[in-house]
């Protein structure tokens, strides 16, 4: 006897399934009915098959969705929100309406997931890959070295192809394209496969879906965002993987682009955006994953607009202080001390005048103080010199 394929309202009577629709799925639903109603090369007649069609085929799909080991347990209400059900719908709809789904991307790209949680991949590779890196042919990047091990290399390739990624020649892949890069990805995990440059400079420094943001930096998250399209990267960490106990696998290797995306045009408000279409987990993101060198903090901790202004130099230097801690304070054999210069070196500021490194402390001690009292992510900190000048930072930890 035929088995009959398990939809979604199985799980439901009608009353409940009815409700359900109504608070979790008709949204959607709605939007691709509207959407399609509006389509102008498909007569009605069709159009209404189509959408006839869509409905109980997508009903089925995620009921075999649901019903898949990694879906069984989890509960209907984050199960609609995960990134595999969103696909699942894009997919259907693009095989019943091929030349019409990018309009269904771009309705869907405006309701965009806000991320919790801001990732910090935290690795030798990407804490390298800012300075003299790229373009620089195979390095053997040594990543680990123990009594026991010995030393433990990774191998790396990082080049620029293609002639349009930079106006002005050669492009650097610098301090500020890495914490952009982070926003990416911080975006892809809470479930967004398509961002915009508003969507990346908001997530970086934590503001709200409603905040603006200035057409200047949206410009430069833009060409940000596509240089690394072209940015390729070959990391053979096979030996690494093994060093840290990871099993099932003979051989790790990426051989990617740093983004793997396509830009599309979204239509908004009368407006046209470019945005990025992400096409798989981002390598870099991929790598720090499974060897698990990535750090999480709460998005709360980068609106430090109370303390100073979002540049381009204030970005990586957060980022650069929130990775220094969590790194710190996980790791008890580090002092919990932070050079300035340490600071500036990493985040590739160079230091002209006395008035200019003063100014940073200052941004420095007051992103610090805002994180003490606001957040209570640190229980306190001071500076501390050497002969008569300050040089770093002091963290003191919440018990």
């Amino acid at each position: 006897m035929e088995t009959k394929p398990k939809s979604i309202n199985d799980e439901f009577g009608e009353k409940d399934f009815d409700e359900f629709v109504k608070q979790e799925f008709s949204e959607t639903i709605n939007t691709i009915s509207e959407t399609m109603k509006a389509a102008e090369k498909i007569s009605a007649e069709e159009k209404a098959k189509r959408i006839n069609e869509l409905y109980p085929e997508i009903l089925i799909l995620a009921g075999e969705l649901k019903h898949s080991p990694r879906f069984i347990d989890v509960p209907f209400e984050k199960f609609i929100k995960a990134k595999e059900f969103k696909d699942l719908i894009a997919d259907a709809i693009e095989r019943k309406f091929p030349a019409e789904s990018m309009n269904i991307l771009e309705k869907e790209i405006l309701k965009s997931i806000i991320p919790k949680t801001f990732y910090i991949v935290n690795n030798k590779l990407a804490n390298e890959m800012t300075k003299d890196f790229v373009d620089q042919g195979q390095i053997d990047l040594l990543v680990m070295d123990s009594p026991k091990l010995g030393e433990i290399l990774t191998y790396v390739f990082l080049n620029y192809e293609g002639s349009d990624i930079s106006i002005t020649g050669k492009y650097h892949f610098g301090a500020y394209d890495r914490a952009l890069h982070n926003a990416v990805c911080s975006l892809w995990a809470a479930g967004n496969n398509i961002v915009t440059p508003a969507m990346v400079y908001r997530t970086v420094n934590g503001m709200t879906e409603q905040e603006k943001v200035s057409k200047q930096a949206l410009e430069t998250v833009f060409q940000s965002l596509y240089n690394s399209r072209f940015l390729k990267l070959i990391a053979d960490y096979t030996e690494e993987a093994k060093a840290r106990g990871i099993k099932g696998v003979d051989k790790f290797k990426i051989d990617s682009y740093l983004l793997p995306a396509e830009v599309i045009t979204v239509e908004s408000g009368g407006h046209e955006v470019q945005a990025f279409k992400i096409l798989k987990t981002p390598p870099l993101y991929e790598y720090a994953q499974i060897t698990g060198q990535i750090i999480g903090v709460p998005m709360s901790l980068l609106d430090t607009r109370e303390a100073t202004r979002n540049t381009e130099d204030i970005i990586p230097i957060r980022e650069y202080v929130l990775r220094r801690i969590e790194t710190m304070q996980k790791n008890g054999k580090m002092r919990n001390r932070i050079r300035y210069d340490t600071i500036f070196d990493n985040v590739g500021i160079a230091i002209t005048s006395r008035v200019q490194k003063e100014r940073l402390r200052e941004y420095i001690s007051s992103i610090l103080e805002l994180w003490k009292t606001r957040d209570n992510y640190i229980k306190d900190f001071r500076e501390y010199k050497e002969g008569n000048a300050f040089v770093g930072v002091e963290i003191t930890y919440m018990d």
